[in-house]
């Protein structure tokens, strides 16, 4: 349990001088029908049940006070639950390199265990999807909550292909999270509150010359709020005329609001996908409780005036009087 705006909580140190002037103010009232009355002529002062009524009042009263002044203080609980953060656009090289084994049993199988591993572990709204490139890209599975529609797509990737086109690969990504609804305009401030996210494993630089350049790709992405997260598979050079994948993945990542990391064995990959996968996994958050210990006050304050009006002395009923 925390507060909000703590300072309303100095508020209750009213209670204790409410309760002793209420308390003060009851025995004196006892002490002047003490005084004034003989209770030999006329019954004077409240009786038992009504002085019972409004100490009871008096209670509840004086606790409506406290809950509004807690109230003020904006109570809120620290909820840790499954947040349904992003869709998830899985963007999978399949390039001929892909086939070496420096991560076992090669880089390709080791990159799909891993996805495979990131769904399982994803909560059941997350939403999903694939896109394969080399050459060109083709979009496997569009963002589905169909799990095994998605274990069926990665089980179905056995060839590889010459090329990688990174540029093409991360717009088309964007394009399927754009047509269900993940791409939002204006885009979020902060891309960590972006609806949809690309997951981007590869292990080389764009080699594709004719097509969408990484630096143009990530200014598209990184204008629709999307961030990329990148995951560069081994330690291969890349091309002499390119920069390093190194450098070209984590500017990916870096300018679009992701996160960067590289795997050199199958442990690393699985730590990364560890990782990554805290974008969908269970948070913290705060829950304001202020409306309900509103209503408790209002309540209290309620049941006060109900025994304070049932406390109200009735008058005295004249039977057998007579008008003269």
């Amino acid at each position: 349990m925390s507060f909000q705006s703590p300072i309303w909580l100095w508020a209750l140190l009213a209670l204790p001088v409410l309760g002793a002037g209420l308390i003060a103010w009851a025995r004196a009232g006892r002490r002047a029908v003490a005084r004034w009355a003989d209770p030999r002529v006329m019954a004077v002062g409240a009786p038992p049940r009504t002085r019972r009524l409004r100490a009871a009042a008096a209670v509840l009263a004086l606790l409506a006070v406290g809950a509004g002044a807690v109230a003020m203080a904006r109570p809120s609980a620290e909820i840790t639950g499954e947040e349904n953060r992003s869709t998830v656009m899985l963007t999978l090289d399949v390039s001929d390199s892909m086939k070496k084994t420096d991560l076992e049993p090669s880089r390709l199988a080791a990159a799909i265990a891993a996805a495979r591993r990131f769904a399982g572990h994803a909560p059941a709204t997350t939403s999903i999807g694939l896109t394969t490139f080399a050459w060109g890209n083709e979009v496997r599975v569009a963002p589905t909550r169909d799990r095994d529609q998605l274990y069926r797509a990665l089980g179905a990737i056995e060839e590889t292909r010459l090329g990688t086109a990174l540029g093409d690969a991360v717009l088309t990504s964007l394009a399927s999270l754009r047509a269900v609804g993940a791409v939002t305009d204006p885009p979020p401030a902060d891309p960590s509150d972006s609806a949809g996210r690309i997951l981007l494993l590869t292990d080389g630089a764009n080699s594709i010359r004719r097509a969408t350049s990484p630096e143009a790709a990530a200014e598209r992405v990184a204008a629709s709020g999307v961030p990329i997260y990148t995951i560069l598979l081994g330690d291969d050079p890349g091309r002499p005329d390119q920069p390093l994948p190194a450098e070209t993945l984590s500017s990916l990542s870096t300018r679009t609001g992701g996160i960067y990391a590289q795997s050199l064995s199958t442990a690393d990959l699985e730590a990364v996908f560890s990782d990554i996968g805290s974008i969908v996994a269970p948070v913290e958050r705060l829950r304001e409780l202020t409306v309900w210990v509103a209503a408790i006050a209002i309540a209290l304050l309620t049941g006060a005036a109900l025994l304070a009006a049932l406390a109200r002395p009735r008058r005295p009923r004249l039977e057998g009087a007579r008008a003269v």
